[in-house]
């Protein structure tokens, strides 16, 4: 026995040598372009009644998803694949000479997922129709990890309407923000899972990446319209190489015509009348203003589709309007009154489907976007006035192309091109002045006078995508081979202005600091990324496949010649230059493997164990490049305090502050950034995740399926920034009090007189310390028997080495050169850690038509980290260098509370004919008024007249009940 199985392992060990070398060949020399599947398959083996293979058996498809039927023939041992399946409900009839036809219905395809379904064929001539819906719902040869919202999770579940809630019902995932009754979705949030890097997301439109492509290119600037979904899938662990990121890849697929005329009205309304008073937090004794309750919200819908020719060419469209309008309790206006925060969304989505052909495909999309935020804020300081906020006007398009090609029965063909132009600008307020500049106070955490700075973004990405799908049976098992190439052009300009061309910095009102800007600037930064793929899932026996893939990315960015503008508000400071074309200052070619395996454990595709293992290169945007154009964001930073302001106005006049030939330039010049002071150093190499899974997924009863998993995660190669001309040796230590615990710490002053700046921003070892640990339990079940249910209950760590305040695991504003930045960056908890999620998504359909549905989610608090600004007059330590913000406990020690959300919908179904149905509802959202604090100050002052270490910052908001109407027919 042990001799067979020794000598099975050696021979499918040479066969998978030889046969990865025969996918490694294909990525080289392919010539079609890549993208994430935005759908699903069928495969099953045709058997007569003694368990052989049916050969050349006649199998066909049929769905309301599907213009024409397909049809293929199964292989001489006996098995069928239909890829390039739209989500939807698929009947599979099977014919051969012989035996009696078989019809299977109640298959339900959603993207991504692959349906197992084998036929058992009788003799005889009479067709047997078989429904097997609640069968099928365990995919026994794929591994990679994804949730999929379909119509009935989207529509029926109590949330807020944006990507950002739809992700948060996800097991495992956590987020920057916590909505209530979609308070949230006018701004994004960051999102993360399993530890992958915060920011890390893909906003995909049917199987286009179309991102945003400034920062680190995993932002949007397209707001969506939550009713134009067909499906909402995210792809999140065990990716296969057609898909870039092991983060949180959103893949949204708009919704299509039919051959019958369908669509559906709806409208939600919600107000403070709605609302349960807030409930302030209590600091030092008192009640602290915080959170942002709804005074308004009101979200109204209508889409319609239907055939133009039926069975030939189809057509939907979608329209939304969304107004939300909420008060900021932290903040006060002129008049004492909290300040308003109101936005709107407008969205105009188009499909048109056209069957050219019975195997020709051919789809249009045109998705039109204005999102309006009249009173944005900056995110650095935590009370913003109005005055200090951004206008935003913005209106972006999508449009898309998808061409699918059925070239043999068991070769198809899938091509997409997108184009996503946005503007995106950040204007002043009314009534702000040009003189008028912005007061930042790091003492009160305030920002007032104006905004810091305004800017238009007319950016744009166009990406053309292609990939191959091809079946093959009967050798060596039976192979679906994908592979496909990808190619991105991304631009990325900014045009910058700031009032008065400063930032003022002041502590508890005393003067600091002034950073001065070269501007007005307009900035252009390009990158092109290209990527290829093969991925094979073989099936060796019966009831295991092998997930082989391999991908191969390239990224390049640059920008090109550029110049300062001729109207510069420093130019003694900033003088005018030209500055040529950079060629390439990031050139990046990287291959990753992904490895998986499927074990089906009875062999009837309902238990499945997967092992993975998977390499992805961090998503990149144009941040880098921007961070050393040295048309970008360039500044100086001088000191300003009480005795350099002669006249006591807390003014900085341009004598004030500059002094260039003052014998004591070194006390008074703290140093430059962005430009020429950057450079990215030659030989830096691209950050990367190593994840490792494994699961095991059990169907326990009809369609419910339960799953318990591990997942490990660590990352080498982050990126940060080094000042080289000012090494460690450059401070001497200095004793100081560690004003949290009492005890001394160690801080640094800089030693160095006229100090240069020369930062290299570049691979940083330290930060290759870091590693997750999970493990989720989760239970899932698509519509039927009249409930729906999804959950997941997540036990995880992630420490490592601090970087960067928190924004990411390598933000480009951190100095591993300056070892105040050091002290206790170790041994922290980082970004949204949050040591147990779980989660509860699930509807019923009571008696006499009512309907209820939970959405329940727990976070134990996110870590804080305590900091102090050491340099300051209430810190008892001057440095040369100005200010330091030194960690003074690692992160984690102090957390946030956790957070309970309950969110209640109670419905009922009116039917009027057998085409229309009215469904009234009522939305509870956060039903116990958990009014729990998610933000405080983080930053420690000694000065107890001025401490406002952990005063409440922002609060979940109070209960509110939203009432809504849909109509669909």
């Amino acid at each position: 026995m042990s001799y067979r199985i020794s000598l099975f392992a050696l021979r499918l060990g040479s066969r998978c040598v030889r046969y990865f070398f025969f996918l490694s060949t294909l990525v080289l020399c392919n010539a079609l372009l890549a993208q994430v599947s935005i759908t699903g398959k069928i495969a099953g083996v045709v058997t007569d009644p003694s368990g052989a293979a049916v050969p050349n058996a006649s199998v066909k498809v049929e769905s309301a998803a599907l213009m024409v039927p397909r049809t293929t023939t199964t292989h001489a041992d006996g098995s069928y694949l239909f890829d390039l399946l739209p989500p939807g409900a698929y009947s599979v009839t099977v014919t051969a000479s012989g035996f009696q036809t078989l019809e299977q219905t109640g298959v339900q395809i959603s993207a991504g997922f692959t349906a197992t379904v084998n036929s058992k064929l009788k003799v005889g001539q009479v067709q047997q129709t078989v429904n097997v819906s609640g069968e099928s719902v365990v995919d026994v040869q794929n591994v990679q990890a994804e949730t999929t919202f379909d119509q009935q999770l989207l529509q029926d579940i109590p949330a807020g309407r944006d990507p950002w809630s739809t992700v948060a019902q996800m097991p495992g995932a956590t987020l920057s923000t916590f909505d209530v009754g979609g308070n949230q979705s006018m701004q994004q949030s960051t999102m993360q899972v399993h530890g992958s890097t915060p920011g890390e997301q893909i906003f995909s439109f049917n199987g286009l990446d179309l991102n945003w492509p400034g920062a680190n290119g995993g932002y949007t600037q397209f707001y969506t319209n939550h009713d134009s979904f067909q499906e909402f899938q995210v792809v999140a662990d065990n990716s296969p190489s057609s898909v870039s990121i092991s983060g949180i890849y959103m893949n949204m697929v708009t919704r299509s015509g039919s051959n019958q005329v369908h669509g559906n009205l709806a409208a939600y309304y919600g107000t403070d009348a709605f609302q349960a008073d807030p409930k302030l937090p209590i600091y030092k004794g008192n009640p602290v203003p915080a959170g942002s309750p709804t005074v308004m919200v009101r979200d109204t819908t209508a889409s319609l589709g239907g055939p133009l020719i039926k069975d030939r060419w189809w057509l939907f469209g979608s329209y939304r309007r969304y107004d939300l309008r909420s008060n900021f309790l932290a903040v006060l206006d002129k008049n004492g009154n909290p300040i308003a925060d109101p936005n709107h969304q407008s969205n105009t989505d188009l499909r048109s489907d056209w069957q050219l052909n019975p195997r020709n495909r051919l789809s249009f999309i045109w998705l039109y976007n204005e999102q309006n935020r009249f009173f944005r804020r900056d995110t650095t300081l935590e009370f913003v006035s109005p005055e200090a906020a951004w206008r935003q006007i913005e209106p972006a398009y999508i449009l898309q192309a998808l061409w699918t090609s059925q070239i043999t029965n068991n070769l198809l063909l899938d091509i997409r091109a997108g184009y996503n132009k946005e503007v995106f600008p950040l204007g002043p307020e009314p009534g702000v002045k040009p003189t008028d500049f912005n007061h930042q106070d790091i003492g009160t955490r305030t920002e007032t006078g104006a905004a810091p700075f305004y800017f238009a973004n007319p950016a744009w990405v166009f990406k053309i995508a292609a990939g191959a799908s091809w079946y093959k049976g009967s050798f060596g098992g039976t192979h679906n081979l994908k592979f496909g190439f990808e190619w991105g052009d991304n631009y990325n300009p900014y045009i910058y202005s700031a009032n008065q061309g400063i930032n003022a910095v002041y502590n508890n009102g005393d003067p600091v600091q002034v950073t001065a800007y070269a501007m007005p600037f307009t900035e252009k930064t390009y990158f092109h990324d290209t990527s290829a793929y093969v991925q094979d899932a073989w099936t060796v026996k019966k009831r295991l496949t092998l997930n082989l893939g391999l991908r191969f990315d390239r990224f390049i960015s640059f920008y090109p010649a550029q110049k300062t503008d001729p109207n510069l508000i420093f130019p003694d400071i900033f003088p005018a230059k030209q500055y040529p074309a950079s060629g390439n200052l990031v050139d990046w070619n990287n291959v990753s493997p992904r490895l998986g395996v499927a074990f089906d454990v009875t062999g009837k595709g309902m238990s499945v164990v997967r092992f993975s293992y998977g390499r992805f290169y961090k998503m990149e945007g144009t941040g880098i490049v921007e961070t050393v154009n040295p048309v970008g964001f360039v500044g100086q930073t001088w000191r300003w305090n009480a005795a350099d302001d002669a006249n006591g106005d807390r003014i900085p006049q341009e004598s004030e502050w500059y002094a260039p030939n003052a014998p004591n330039l070194s006390d008074r010049f703290f140093g430059s950034f962005g430009g020429t002071t950057t450079r990215i150093d030659p030989h830096m190499t691209r950050p990367y995740s190593d994840e490792f899974s494994a699961s095991y997924e059990q169907q326990v009863w009809r369609d419910l399926r339960v799953s318990a998993a591990y997942y490990y995660r660590t990352k080498k190669n982050l990126i940060g920034l080094r000042n080289t001309a000012i090494p460690p040796s450059a401070y001497t230590p200095v004793t100081a009090t560690n004003g949290l615990t009492g005890e001394s710490i160690t801080v640094y002053d800089r030693n160095v007189a006229n100090p240069d700046f020369k930062v290299l921003l570049s691979n940083v070892s330290e930060l290759d310390d870091n590693s997750y640990h999970g493990v989720e339990f989760t239970a899932v079940k698509r519509l039927s028997s009249h409930w729906q249910l999804l959950s997941g209950f997540t036990i995880q760590r992630q420490k490592g080495v601090f970087c960067c305040a928190g924004l990411s695991d390598d933000a480009l504003n951190d100095d591993f050169n300056d070892p105040n930045r050091d002290i206790n960056r170790r041994n922290n908890y980082l970004n949204f850690d949050s040591t147990y999620v779980f989660k509860v998504d699930s509807s019923y359909e009571l008696p006499w038509k009512f309907g209820a549905s939970v959405n329940f989610q727990h976070y134990t608090g996110f870590p804080i980290q305590p900091t102090e600004v050491f340099g300051t007059t209430s810190s008892g330590v001057t440095l040369s260098q100005g200010t330091e913000t030194v960690i003074l406990q690692p992160a984690g020690i102090v957390r946030l509370p956790s957070v309970n959300l309950l969110n209640l919908r109670i419905s009922r179904d009116f039917n009027i004919g057998e085409r229309w149905k009215i469904k009234p509802l009522v939305d509870l959202f956060n039903l116990t008024n958990s009014q729990t604090v998610i933000s405080k100050v983080a930053t420690f002052d000694p000065d107890p007249n001025n401490n406002i270490y952990l005063k409440p910052v922002n609060t979940i908001n109070p209960f509110i009940a939203r009432i809504g109407l849909k109509i669909d027919f």
